[in-house]
C-alpha cells in the first residue's frame, strides 16, 4: 500500500481510537475543456449512460495489479460514473460544431439516440513512479424512431497522471475523456445526418404515396 494511503488510513484509525473525526471527504470531477463552437444542423438526444458493476460507485477507483480492485474512502466522485460521464459528454459535443443541440429528452427532430456504459474508470498504478488514468466505454446510436442499433464503438484511452493523487486522477481520465469525444464526435454525426436523410426520405415517401392522384 502506498505511503501516503497507509499514513491517512492509520490518521483515521489513531482519530477514531482518540474519538476523533475522521478525515473529511472530497469530492471530485471531470472538467470539459472550455470554449464553444459553431453550431451545427442536427439535434442529438443523449440517455443516461450505464456502469459496469465494478465501477458503479462513487468511491474512486484504483488497482496496482490485473486481478484486484480498491477504492479511495475518502475520495469520490461527485456523481455516478455514468452520470460524469455523460455530462462531460453533452458539453464536449455541444461544443464539437457538429450538432445543433445535445438534449437528455427525446425530441421529434432528433434522428438517433447516443448511450451506452462505462467499462472502466481508473487509476492503474504500473509502479511506484508511474500512474495512469484509465477510461473505457462503450457508445451506440439507435435510431430514434425504430430502436435498432445503429453504430457502435468501443474507445479506451489513457493518460499519465502528473501527480499520484484524485485531483491528478480527475484531471488525467478529463483528458482521456476529451480525447474520446474528439474521436467519436465525426462518426455520431456522420451516422445522424445519415438517419435524418432516411427519416426524410421516408416522409416524402410517406407523402406521395397519400398524395391525391
Amino acid at each position: 500500500m502506498r505511503t501516503w494511503i497507509a499514513a491517512a488510513v492509520l490518521a483515521a484509525v489513531l482519530a477514531a481510537a482518540c474519538g476523533g473525526t475522521l478525515p473529511a471527504t472530497r469530492y471530485y470531477q471531470l472538467a470539459p475543456p472550455p470554449g464553444v463552437a459553431a453550431r451545427g444542423d442536427l439535434t442529438l438526444v443523449l440517455e443516461p449512460l450505464e456502469t459496469d458493476a465494478g465501477y458503479d460507485d462513487e468511491r474512486m477507483v484504483y488497482r496496482t495489479t490485473p486481478y484486484r480492485l480498491d477504492y479511495y474512502q475518502y475520495h469520490r466522485w461527485s456523481a455516478a460514473p455514468g452520470v460524469l460521464i455523460g455530462n462531460f459528454l453533452e458539453q464536449a459535443l455541444e461544443r464539437s460544431g457538429k450538432f445543433r443541440a445535445v438534449v437528455r429528452d427525446h425530441v421529434a427532430d432528433a434522428p438517433v439516440i447516443l448511450g451506452g456504459r462505462v467499462v472502466a474508470i481508473e487509476e492503474v498504478d504500473t509502479d511506484r513512479k508511474h500512474w495512469n488514468g484509465r477510461l473505457v466505454v462503450e457508445l451506440r446510436l439507435a435510431d430514434a424512431r425504430t430502436g435498432d442499433v445503429v453504430w457502435a464503438q468501443q474507445y479506451e484511452e489513457t493518460e499519465p497522471l502528473r501527480a499520484q493523487s484524485p485531483e491528478g486522477l480527475a484531471r488525467a481520465l478529463s483528458v482521456a475523456l476529451g480525447r474520446i469525444s474528439d474521436r467519436a464526435a465525426p462518426a455520431i454525426a456522420d451516422v445522424a445526418a445519415r438517419q435524418q436523410a432516411v427519416h426524410v426520405a421516408e416522409r416524402a415517401e410517406r407523402a406521395a404515396r397519400l398524395a391525391p392522384r
